[in-house]
């Protein structure tokens, strides 16, 4: 199966001997020294800039950002801050979280299901925005939120979501992606190695000192994973198969999203250690480290002499994800994908539920002594 093609496409090679994935190759086509930009800017610039760059994620992008740069100048965000940016987070988690499922599903929903998915995502896309404008005037009204929360939530409800950890709503859009995968016996589990907070300071040392880690990060002797899954993959464990454990990780985390939402309305509480953090790197630097709907996010400032940006780098959690030696590879790797026309289709089921921040191409050949 393939998506629409466009800079930044990753690429998925398998070849397949007697049914079985005996090799995977995976190769991005990255926009070069995107970074660059970021660079002889005075440091206040580089959250604005980054919301920009990137159409996905973008709020994310600019929070990890704006807490780049406060630690690269010895700050910190304010509380106030905190609480607006948690609840752009979240909506923009929620929203990248359903738009990915509905609209890069590869099999076709019912008929009578997808125009009602369209609707409803529109409407979450249109209520995550408001709760997102919000938090970007760094003022809430929580009336307002609340509001605006309710219907992010009625429309997530219509798609399927139920309360975190159950199962998607009967004859929902999310209940019928859910048969689709849930016998679906190609993938087998395999040992979980999540990104956590803890390994930041190594993330970011070898973030800033190894040229091309932000292309091809690792951890020595791990197979590193981030996103809904590494978060909280205990969600989908009721479940028999690995694609529907995935695909339960995936809408659990927008409930409990949309919980978090509700409490942020309710009271102004929020979870921000779980979210987000950030401190001062050695040198005029500084990272931060957000948890949005892909996975973990960082961004890593410096600032020179004259008061500008001096160095930026960013490290998206595809990188992890679809490292060449990573989780994805390391899933299908071994697996009877078959070599029929069921076997591209399996291919981008898989990929679907990891989630890249890009468009993705699946390639299938015979291996030659097949």
């Amino acid at each position: 199966m393939t998506f629409l093609r466009r800079p930044g496409t990753i690429s998925i090679e398998v070849t397949v001997s007697s049914g079985v994935a005996s090799s995977v190759a995976v190769k991005a086509n990255r926009p070069p020294g995107l970074t660059r930009i970021f660079v002889g800017r005075r440091p206040e610039e580089a959250p604005t800039l980054a919301r920009q760059v990137f159409s996905l994620c973008g709020f994310s992008q600019s929070v990890a950002s704006r807490l780049a740069v406060l630690n690269a100048a010895d700050l910190s965000m304010g509380e106030g801050e905190r609480v607006a940016a948690a609840t752009g987070l979240y909506a923009e988690r929620i929203f990248e979280t359903l738009r990915a499922l509905i609209l890069h599903w590869p099999s076709p929903l019912p008929s009578e299901l997808a125009p009602v998915a369209g609707r409803c995502l529109r409407r979450a896309l249109a209520a995550s925005q408001e709760i997102i404008g919000q938090a970007s005037s760094g003022k809430i009204n929580r009336q307002q939120l609340a509001s605006a929360v309710a219907r992010l939530c009625f429309a997530a409800r219509a798609i399927g979501i139920s309360d975190p950890g159950d199962m998607p709503l009967p004859g929902s859009a999310c209940a019928a992606m859910l048969r689709d995968i849930v016998n679906n016996r190609v993938f087998a589990d395999r040992p979980l190695d999540a990104l956590t907070v803890e390994d930041d300071q190594e993330v970011i040392f070898r973030l800033s000192d190894e040229p091309d880690y932000s292309n091809l990060p690792h951890l020595p002797g791990r197979v590193v994973e981030t996103g809904a899954y590494a978060r909280r993959p205990a969600w989908g464990a009721a479940s028999g198969s690995h694609l529907a454990r995935r695909f339960l990780a995936r809408i659990g985390d927008v409930g409990y999203c949309l919980g978090q939402l509700k409490a942020v309305a309710d009271t102004g509480e929020h979870d921000w250690v779980t979210l987000a953090c950030g401190a001062p790197t050695p040198g005029a630097g500084g990272y931060g480290a957000v948890e949005c709907a892909r996975g973990r996010l960082y961004h890593q400032a410096e600032i020179g002499g004259d008061g500008r940006l001096s160095a930026y780098r960013i490290l998206a959690p595809t990188e992890w994800n679809f490292h060449p030696a990573g989780p994805f590879v390391d899933t299908l790797l071994r697996s009877r994908i078959g070599s029929d026309d069921s076997a591209p289709r399996s291919v981008s089921l898989l990929a679907v539920l990891f989630d890249p921040c890009v468009a993705f191409d699946v390639g299938i050949r015979e291996a030659d002594d097949a």
